[in-house]
């Protein structure tokens, strides 16, 4: 029971993931194929609890608008500018940050933190459609010639498209939460053991750039988050439509991000995604026990 309750908890598994990875050194070969291959679990066993029939375009349709722009407007026009401050591989990273569109995670935390899920789920499903074309568009802009566009339409399909249509087999199976959760995290241990564990050497060798990366990301996601939440307080926006919102406007889909940066480039160029990954759990933390104690 004490395993399994492991293997339940998101914060542990991720942690043990960068953890286990930054001390042995991830898998001794195929970083890139054992990447590829648990961001794909991963993904179609979270799409798995979408259910496509709560979702109401014409009632939600303005809300995953804001929803894009704050992900796709503030959070990616933040990161960019993150992304100037840095040079090389890790200024390609920030700028995959930026592209990526927000984590799936964000339906389920609607709900533990009680907002309005069916929003998020509409919203979700919308910024994912736009990552699509705003990925490579992004990615084009600011990389240039450097990124392979067909390589990165491909890792498109295989990690958004083909989890996508996969979910709905899955869905169909009827997984109970519990095993869903241990098979998520479990996915995402596996991804973030091999990510963290093929930049072993920039954890260790580099503190102070890991420290710089760190102070970048506590005000890419923190400093978004309530900044949104502050702005909305203010206009006395209700508790529960806060919620995705602040979400939408912190949350990037950062096992997306590395993959990405280890099937197109190089894993030096995966070390934002993986430290920012530590701190968006944080902020889930940080959140769950904030909103459990506002009253509006």
């Amino acid at each position: 029971m004490r395993f399994r309750s492991v293997l339940e908890n998101y914060r542990v598994m991720i942690l043990l993931g960068l953890g286990l990875g930054v001390l042995v050194g991830g898998f001794p070969a195929y970083t890139k194929e054992i990447s590829m291959i648990s961001l794909a679990l991963l993904m179609t066993v979270s799409l798995s609890t979408v259910k496509l029939g709560e979702v109401r375009a014409v009632s939600h349709g303005r809300d995953a608008l804001n929803m894009l722009l704050l992900n796709y407007g503030l959070l990616t026009g933040v990161i960019l500018l993150i992304a100037l401050a840095f040079t090389d591989e890790l200024r390609l990273g920030w700028i995959l940050m930026a592209a990526a569109p927000s984590a799936i995670s964000i339906v389920p935390f609607t709900g533990i933190m009680k907002g309005e899920t069916s929003k998020a789920l509409f919203s979700t499903s919308v910024n994912y459609i736009a990552a699509l074309v705003l990925m490579p568009v992004i990615c084009i802009v600011m990389i240039g010639s450097s990124v392979s566009v067909w390589a990165l339409l491909t890792s498109l399909l295989l990690l958004i498209v083909l989890p996508m249509i996969a979910s709905r087999g899955v869905r169909k199976a009827k997984p109970s939460d519990s095993s869903r959760s241990i098979a998520m995290n479990l996915a995402f241990f596996v991804l973030i053991f091999a990510v963290a564990g093929s930049n072993r050497s920039a954890f260790v060798d580099e503190p102070l750039m890991v420290l710089v990366i760190s102070v970048c990301c506590i005000g890419r996601t923190f400093g978004t988050g309530l900044l949104t939440e502050f702005s909305l307080r203010t206009r006395k926006v209700p508790r529960g439509e806060r919620v995705h919102k602040v979400l939408f406007s912190s949350y990037k889909n950062l096992g997306l991000t590395a993959t990405l940066a280890i099937a197109l480039f190089e894993p030096l160029v995966a070390v934002p995604a993986t430290i920012c990954i530590v701190f968006e759990v944080m902020w889930v933390i940080f959140l769950l026990r904030y909103y459990e104690r506002a009253s509006v």
